[in-house]
């Protein structure tokens, strides 16, 4: 159905109608996908089963030092069942009790259509990104705009995605996220909890994971806190801008891989 919905809007785009289905870009599959990935299809086989959250939920607690029956360890075990239950619930289309990469997908893009009735509901417009943002930003980072075609599509003005009133089950989701990487539970991430905790679970590059944290930081102005991290999570899963300070939540600096 979602491969039908596609086709319908490339032939609206064609004849130049507005697209009736919203549709995730290139760009915005790249980063879902290396999500789905990374964090949770631990065997590798493009599905996620609940086998596959509990070898992620087990790791996670290894590598953080959470040992069975403690406090964070109970926190974590709940944590992923209830994420699970919602996944399930939101994403397995057929109801065969696991998730596959398209259904993960489906997934996102029902949230974004979803955003983008809200957005045309309040007809209200994202103010222009500060340039300084942009300047952060070295051109080795983003995807190259001349040949990148998601890239090359002007992201649609939209309002800011805080705005948007997101399902319980993803405002968990992103609280489960800040919770893995904020290994001292003070609700700050500071730049030695988000290097160690993704590169020691998921090997991801240390120089990359400074480079990102100094971005979406601006270079020490900003504090990640809870608040500000659920504004960097939502340009991350709702946002097709390149420049947005959100791509760089786990540690990765570019998609086109």
């Amino acid at each position: 159905m979602e491969t039908l919905k596609r086709v319908l809007d490339d032939v609206r785009e064609a004849f130049g109608m507005e697209p009736k289905y919203t549709k995730l870009s290139p760009f915005q599959e790249a980063k879902l996908l290396h999500e789905f990935r990374t964090f949770y299809d631990m065997n590798g086989d493009g599905r996620l089963q609940w086998k596959d959250f509990e070898m992620a939920r087990d790791y996670i607690c290894e590598k953080s030092g959470w040992k069975p029956k403690s406090s964070k360890w109970n926190v974590c075990r709940l944590l992923f069942a209830d994420l699970w239950r919602n996944l399930l619930d939101a994403a397995d289309g057929n109801i065969d009790g696991e998730v596959t990469k398209d259904e993960w997908l489906s997934l996102w893009t029902k949230i974004l259509r979803d955003k983008r009735a809200f957005d045309q509901g309040r007809g209200k417009k994202c103010p222009p990104k500060p340039p300084e943002i942009e300047e952060q930003l070295a051109p080795s980072i983003l995807p190259d705009r001349n040949e990148n075609a998601a890239a090359k599509e002007a992201p649609s003005k939209e309002v800011e995605a805080d705005d948007f009133p997101v399902p319980q089950w993803f405002e968990n989701y992103i609280e489960y996220k800040f919770s893995l990487l904020d290994r001292a539970g003070d609700g700050i991430l500071d730049k030695e909890e988000f290097e160690y905790t993704l590169n020691d679970a998921f090997n991801i590059s240390p120089k990359d994971c400074q480079t990102a944290f100094r971005l979406m930081t601006k270079n020490g102005e900003m504090t990640i806190d809870k608040k500000y991290f659920r504004t960097l999570a939502l340009q991350f899963y709702l946002s097709n801008d390149p420049s947005d300070l959100g791509n760089f939540i786990n540690g990765k600096l570019s998609y086109d891989d």
